[in-house]
């Protein structure tokens, strides 16, 4: 990997890849491999956000609310993979480890950490191999999603960061929200959300509504191409981001985001691009 400024990522990992391979060892719990899986993960110079669709949930899925959807679909949502936080990569005499570090998760907290091996065959195609996990994946980076880059963070009404993140590259955004409901007490570490989910099933709802959205940006609308929550997806919202950087204070500023009608202030955690207007 091309080495950048010490604590960001490498320029050559950053974009929107596309999974396109994952290879399971034969005695892991899920053993064999997956072409079909709709996946994608944003790549700042500090932040990601990931998503991740099985087939089965792509194959019946209604574009209704939680509420109105049957146990059957309810479980395929629970199959879902998500997750966002901040990025490191670190040169080991092995190789580059690339370790994601989550603060947002459409699953409950894993046994092991999130890292892997990257190596490049091409420079829009690179190979994870796993370190706690013995697993391989193949990505492909998405034409149009490199160039520039922002994430901002969600404000509360009190100016705190309340977990949500907007995150850009290239044309392409990553919209995240946390779910509000607590994990229930004693749950077993490592559990899976389908796990949980049959302890207390009567909680799906809660503890299913964590919103990460992906679609392109195009003259000022952003088209949702796939949620966590299905009742997103065709979504097409206008989205207007200003920097505001005021003389004399510390930090990288504030933006006011338009997105969908509604205007927010978010505080901004990464911003290369050309001018203080997304546009």
């Amino acid at each position: 990997m091309k080495r950048s400024q010490p604590g960001l990522v490498p320029d050559d990992l950053r974009g929107v890849w596309v999974r396109t391979l994952l290879q399971t060892d034969t005695e892991s719990p899920t053993p064999g491999s997956d072409r079909t899986s709709w996946v994608r993960w944003l790549q700042t110079s500090l932040w990601h956000a990931d998503l991740r669709v099985p087939v089965d949930a792509l194959a019946d899925r209604p574009h209704r609310p939680l509420s109105q959807l049957n146990g059957a679909q309810l479980a395929h949502l629970a199959a879902q993979q998500g997750f966002a936080g901040t990025t490191t990569v670190e040169a080991l005499p092995e190789g580059e480890v690339c370790r994601w570090h989550r603060v947002c998760d459409v699953q409950p907290p894993a046994l092991t950490p999130d890292a892997g091996f990257l190596l490049f065959e091409t420079p829009d195609r690179l190979i994870e191999l796993g370190v706690h996990a013995d697993y391989t994946e193949v990505w492909e980076r998405l034409p149009g999603s490199t160039g520039r880059y922002m994430a901002l963070a969600g404000l509360d009404a009190t100016g705190q960061d309340d977990g949500r993140r907007l995150l850009l590259a290239g044309d392409c955004l990553m919209a995240v929200r946390p779910r509000r409901a607590a994990w229930p007490k004693g749950m077993p570490p490592g559990s899976t959300l389908a796990e949980v989910l049959l302890s207390q099933p009567e909680r799906a709802t809660e503890w299913l509504d964590t919103d990460i959205a992906f679609g392109r940006l195009a003259e000022g609308r952003w088209l949702i191409e796939r949620a966590s929550l299905p009742e997103r997806e065709g979504q097409r919202l206008t989205l207007s981001v200003q920097r505001v950087r005021v003389d004399g204070e510390p930090g990288p500023g504030l933006a006011e985001v338009e997105l969908g009608g509604e205007r927010q202030a978010w505080q901004v955690l990464e911003w290369s691009l050309s001018g203080d207007t997304l546009a």
